[in-house]
């Protein structure tokens, strides 16, 4: 009965103390998910929702440019250019008429002098073909009208605001076809940002968003907050309060100082809808895999602890109940229980041995002192094993990996964007740290309770550090890559830019390298100066890309050069270029940058520098590479 009654308070503090593991452990996940795993959600999510808004804001400058294109096609020609001095049936019929407004898809085509005056312009409903008023295209227009303030190379492109909606408008000077001879007026293009355009845009960029004027009232709450957070000098405004779609809303500035436009695009939360599966199934898989080590640990405490210490309490209640010495445990077990029961039975032994030489003097005497000092041996011997088992409320167990296999699918997926990968590894990296330190707490219990029973095993195993697999240099060749780094030129920039590659890039070695580094530093070259083309205020530029063979420190080397006619560099500014964090840009941001450019061209066995003779004179950077087949960058090959 005794028995029973220690056994039963042993399994019920076991159980409790497991059960107040398990608590912790739940507790400790759910904070771990609701401040470091769902705000990683949220963030990647908002993240998305700006780079849509971008998207949407790129297409619109794109349809812009197009438009401008086209403006500038027809202002450039001859019979335009005799048009405004001698109008003509002939280009009426190839330019004001609703055929050809419907094929160019403009609600708007005007022609004004220098003076203001309005040789011809015609707007139309292109779904009707009725002839529509657009302001201010409805007779002249001062001299001096902002519309008409374009010099002879540049023209005006924007949103016009008018009783038709919001139009993108195009506006440049009258030339020969040669773009040359005095300005005779300006031409116009017209496109109403309509719903059918906004459909195709929505086609274009796989974002569907709103265009909302900030100047009515028919605004909802929402987007009345979304402009006061805007016009607080926030770039962009994000309202998650909708559970389908996260809205991301920005300004778009408009022509003639009108009210800016609103945009709010539309992305469908499904991060969101991955994040709280990923921690429901988490969550769920943590506590099931709780119950199960918990059970697991129950019945191996069970079997291994609590079973031989009431069978060793059993026979010790006997002994001091029966008064019997002769009785014996023999446990055939080899660890510290076995021990005490040994050295409890030859503790018994030896009680006898005293019992009888004191029998005479006095039975009862002596069996009570026996059972006194029994009673006394069995409980210190019984104290390393209780501080053993209370040892066990350290016990932790290891959360489960399953809740990382979306960040893992997301990292083995080609089509995650860098931004999105850095932030899944940190976050995995972040995890599987924890998880490590958790696992080797773990261990470190289970460890002191092997050494009081060895028959113990270990239940849980650290898990190793994840570590990058190292890139070996191989033979690059120069025109590929280059092609490849073209690409990530921009095509709706402000600035037309040749990029023009010397026939050296073709016949140039093989350099040692990484492929796929080397075409992003030089994407990176070609964004930068294709950026400073742009700062300089020219329609056009041009950037050269060259190479040669050297011979730099011993060694065969090609030197690749990437000049542009850009703004140039402050001669001040060169000697801190590739400085980490350092940027020559007003917003300080900008690409892969030439810090790490620098850093990756080094590990690759080159340099990097820069040349520019100053402001508004260009500027050339320099990529130095070893040849993949010298002698030095095979040994740099073989090191690596």
């Amino acid at each position: 009965m005794s028995g029973d009654k220690a056994r039963s308070s042993l399994n019920n503090k076991v159980m409790r103390l497991l059960g107040v593991v398990i608590a912790i452990l739940l507790v400790g996940n759910g904070l771990i998910f609701a401040f470091v795993v769902w705000p990683t959600f949220n963030e990647l999510e908002r993240r998305e929702g700006e780079q849509n808004a971008q998207r949407v804001a790129e297409a619109l400058m794109k349809e812009e440019d197009d438009l401008g294109r086209s403006a500038r096609d027809f202002s450039a020609w001859d019979a335009t250019y005799e048009y405004v001095v001698k109008p003509n049936d002939e280009y009426d019929r190839q330019t004001f008429t609703v055929d050809v407004m419907r094929d160019l898809e403009m609600q708007l085509i005007g022609i004004y002098d220098t003076n203001g005056h309005r040789v011809r312009s015609m707007s139309v409903d292109l779904e009707s073909g009725e002839e529509i008023t657009i302001q201010p295209f409805t007779g002249d227009m001062p001299a001096d009208h902002p519309l008409l303030a374009h010099d002879k190379t540049n023209g005006i492109t924007g949103i016009l605001l008018t009783e038709h909606g919001p139009m993108l408008l195009a506006s440049f000077p009258i030339l020969q076809s040669t773009r040359e001879g005095p300005v005779r007026g300006s031409f116009f293009m017209g496109r109403l940002l309509s719903t059918s355009l906004i459909a195709a845009l929505v086609d274009q960029t796989h974002v569907k968003f709103d265009v909302y004027r900030t100047d009515g009232s028919e605004l909802s709450p929402k987007e009345v907050t979304a402009i006061a957070a805007i016009s607080g000098g926030h770039e962009y405004s994000v309202d998650a309060s909708d559970s389908d779609s996260l809205a991301t809303y920005q300004y778009a500035k408009t022509m003639l100082d009108g009210a800016p436009l609103l945009i709010k695009a539309k992305t469908p939360r499904n991060i969101s809808a991955i994040g709280s599966t990923t921690l429901v199934l988490a969550t769920i898989s943590t506590v099931i895999t709780a119950w199960l080590v918990m059970a697991v640990i129950w019945i191996m405490l069970t079997r291994l602890i609590v079973a031989p210490l009431n069978k060793l309490t059993t026979h010790v209640v006997a002994v001091g109940q029966t008064g019997d010495l002769s009785r014996r445990l023999a446990l055939d077990r080899n660890d510290e229980i076995g021990v005490l029961s040994k050295e409890f039975d030859a503790a018994a032994e030896q009680l006898g041995h005293v019992r009888r030489r004191l029998v005479e003097e006095s039975y009862q005497s002596g069996m009570a002192e026996i059972a006194a000092g029994v009673i006394h041996n069995v409980r210190n011997a019984l104290s390393p094993v209780v501080v053993t088992v209370s040892h066990l409320s350290e016990v932790a167990v290891m959360p489960p990996a399953t809740h990382l296999d979306a960040a893992f699918a997301d990292l083995k997926s080609e089509e995650t964007v860098p931004e999105r990968r850095r932030m899944l590894v940190e976050y995995v990296e972040a995890a599987m740290k924890a998880m490590l330190e958790r696992g080797h707490r773990f261990a470190e219990d289970l460890r002191i309770v092997a050494e009081q029973n060895r028959h113990i095993e270990q239940i849980l195993q650290d898990h190793s550090a994840l570590s990058m697999d190292k890139r070996r240099l191989e033979p690059v060749k120069l025109s590929s890559v280059v092609q490849e780094a073209s690409r990530l030129l921009p095509t709706n920039g402000s600035a037309i830019v040749d990029v023009r590659v010397a026939p050296s890039i073709e016949t140039a070695p093989d350099v040692l390298g990484h492929p796929i580094v080397i075409a992003q530093i030089l994407g990176n070259l070609m964004v930068n100066a294709a950026e400073a083309i742009q700062e300089t205020g020219r329609v056009s530029g041009r950037i050269d890309i060259d190479a040669g063979l050297e011979i730099d420190s011993g060694r065969e080397v090609v030197h690749l050069t990437v000049k542009d006619n850009g703004n140039g560099i402050d001669p001040e500014v060169l000697k801190n270029l590739f400085g980490r964090g350092f940027s020559t840009k007003k917003a300080k941001t900008g690409g892969i940058g030439l810090h790490w450019s620098a850093n990756s061209i080094a590990t690759m066995g080159g340099r990097m520098f820069a040349e520019s003779k100053g402001i508004g004179r260009g500027a050339s950077f320099h990529v130095v590479l070893p040849v993949s087949a010298s002698p030095a960058a095979s040994n740099e090959s073989a090191a690596a």
